[in-house]
């Protein structure tokens, strides 16, 4: 009888750790008019909320989410903090996601700026997933009204 061959103890530990859902909420405070909203649909959605102040915004997007391996800074952010409003997004995907998505628009609780964690922004720094997502919502919002505009001018 062949023996079984034996498993790599932190593959499977790897593949062991699920995370539960989690929405990091950045300038979304609780006792705030949408802040309290987006904790409601949320928490109608069986997804944890958790709250990121200025302190964070130099540690990992992974750090944030509580990614195996990666871990806060010791000392706080120093640089310009963003004063747009944004939520990441770990482990809410497909149907989760568009409920998530609908139930805002409902609630009236939309948060223009969020992201998922990717293999990619995980190890970027907070603060730099903030800037680069706001930049590009700002980039087709002024697409979009330009759009807009030129089809406006035609008729």
């Amino acid at each position: 009888m062949a023996k079984k061959p034996k498993k790599n103890k932190a593959s499977a530990a790897k593949k062991a750790v699920v995370s539960e859902p989690v929405a990091v909420l950045y300038n979304l405070d609780a006792g705030t008019l949408r802040g309290d909203a987006v904790r409601a649909v949320l928490a109608e959605l069986g997804i944890r909320a958790k709250t990121a102040s200025a302190d964070v915004l130099g540690n990992p997007v992974g750090a944030l989410v509580g990614l195996v391996g990666f871990h806060h800074l010791a000392k706080p952010f120093e640089g310009e903090a963003p004063q747009t409003e944004f939520m990441l997004l770990h482990n809410v995907k497909g149907e989760r996601l568009s409920a998530l998505l609908a139930a805002m628009r409902e609630a009236d609780a939309v948060v223009d700026c969020k992201a998922q964690v990717t293999q990619y922004n995980r190890v970027w720094p907070f603060a730099k997933l903030i800037s680069e997502v706001s930049r590009e919502h700002e980039a087709v919002n002024a697409a979009a009204a330009a759009v807009s505009e030129a089809a406006g001018g035609e008729e």
